[in-house]
């Protein structure tokens, strides 16, 4: 699982434009399957869906990207150090973060 989750951070870090979502996507799944709560992957996968169609309506603007690279990085170092309370307190600043720009653009 640890290098799964890693794989599925690199991938996205890498990603390219037209990839970038859906690799983004794969990363939020890895994370909730690491989480060990089935009914959550589905919630997520659910999210994903209809957060990708909100996505889609709005530029893939590379600083907005790189930002997101950290935060998953955060996200990830801190589930892979066994850090529940750092992973939580990042996932929720990632999801802020995500609103902030939706309601930017979007409103």
């Amino acid at each position: 699982e640890r290098e799964g989750l890693w794989a599925r951070l690199n991938d996205v870090r890498g990603a390219a434009p037209e990839d970038y979502r859906r690799l983004d996507s794969r990363l939020h799944l890895g994370i909730a399957e690491v989480a060990g709560t089935p009914s959550l992957v589905s919630l997520v996968a659910d999210n994903r869906m209809r957060l990708n169609g909100l996505l889609d309506e709005i530029p893939l603007l590379p600083r907005n990207i790189a930002h997101s690279d950290e935060q998953h990085e955060a996200i990830v170092m801190a589930i892979l150090a066994g850090d529940c309370e750092g992973a939580a307190a990042a996932m929720r600043a990632h999801v802020e973060g995500s609103a902030t720009l939706l309601h930017g653009f979007l409103d």
